[in-house]
């Protein structure tokens, strides 16, 4: 009988919260393959398929494809949910101006969207809101990419005060709704296609499960790994969905604040070329709020390591090997 050396990824392999020190090395698994043909096939690279016969991989995999269409097709859903709103929501639209109502991808289309739904704010500000807040649930569930063209809209129409707090919620809706796909429909495909990406972050997420809300929010402050990736990977490592999403409104609160800020900007300059979204002064402020987030893990840290000092000086504790 021929035995194959398969190494499993390691959310799989070891639960979550244990202890690291095994994981330095390489873990291998000796797996038979008594009635499949072909030993060498790279379906048994994955951990799911230990053990596992032909038929079983190819009810796996239809299980997979299974999935995708119910995501495929709720996509669609969702995506004519989203249009019929805002299209009832906004007022009618004179049609030579149509044409400027699209998602922005450059900032002549978000200075050209932003004139022409303030001249509805007066009348239509609670229909506007509404749209704006669909729309951006919407961008954030599917990680499509735009969101931060919208929350610098949000900035420009809204201003601080009331963009800031709706554009964070936002956030945390829509990055909750694409975990719950992630763990409902992505399972298969994610562990596959990023299982060593996977891997390094469950490493990181052991390391940090003491003061994992903290690790969440410097998560969201810092650009890697990109947001897109933090919510399809975050069921599938051990995080929990309350922590995810308290982790993720406090965590873009930090950008969110420098792009509506750059939303407010575009009232006042005289031209496009003028429009700056990153300063010096909006840096040193994420930094800052990094450096904040993590002072009370470097002091429970601290008092950890004293007592554990303590406990050794005492004998109430025995030195580890």
């Amino acid at each position: 009988m021929r035995q194959n050396l398969v190494r499993p990824t390691l959310t799989e392999i070891t639960p979550l919260l244990q202890d690291i020190n095994n994981k330095r090395g390489n873990t291998y698994a000796i797996v038979d393959f008594s009635d499949v043909a072909d030993h060498d096939t790279k379906d048994y690279k994955s951990i799911d398929n230990l053990g596992k016969s032909a038929a079983e991989i190819r009810a796996s995999r239809w299980k997979t494809v299974k999935a995708i269409a119910q995501l495929v097709l709720l996509f669609c859903v969702a995506l004519g949910f989203m249009y019929i709103s805002v299209q009832l929501l906004l007022p009618p639209i004179e049609p030579d101006k149509r044409d400027l109502l699209k998602l922005p991808t450059n900032i002549e289309e978000l200075q050209a969207l932003k004139e022409l739904l303030s001249s509805y704010m007066d009348k239509f500000y609670p229909r506007v809101l509404a749209a704006f807040i669909i729309l951006y649930i919407f961008l954030q569930t599917f990680s499509i990419p735009g969101s931060m063209w919208l929350s610098i809209l949000g900035g420009a129409l809204f201003g601080l005060p009331v963009a800031l707090p709706v554009v964070c919620t936002c956030c945390a809706i829509g990055s909750t709704c694409c975990y719950l796909l992630s763990q409902k429909f992505g399972k298969t495909f994610v562990k596959e296609r990023y299982a060593e990406k996977l891997d390094q972050l469950a490493i990181h997420i052991q390391a940090h499960s003491s003061n994992l809300l903290n690790y969440i929010i410097v998560l969201r402050l810092a650009p890697f790994p990109p947001n897109w990736f933090a919510n399809l990977a975050a069921p599938h490592v051990g995080i929990p969905l309350k922590t995810f999403m308290l982790g993720t409104f406090f965590g873009v609160a930090g950008p969110s604040v420098i792009h509506v800020q750059a939303g407010e900007t575009i009232n006042t300059m005289a031209n496009s070329s003028s429009f700056h979204m990153f300063t010096v002064e909006n840096v040193c402020a994420l930094v800052l709020i990094g450096l904040a987030v993590l002072i009370p893990v470097f002091l429970r840290r601290r008092v950890e390591q004293k007592a554990k000092r303590e406990a050794l000086k005492n004998g109430l504790l025995l030195p580890s090997s």
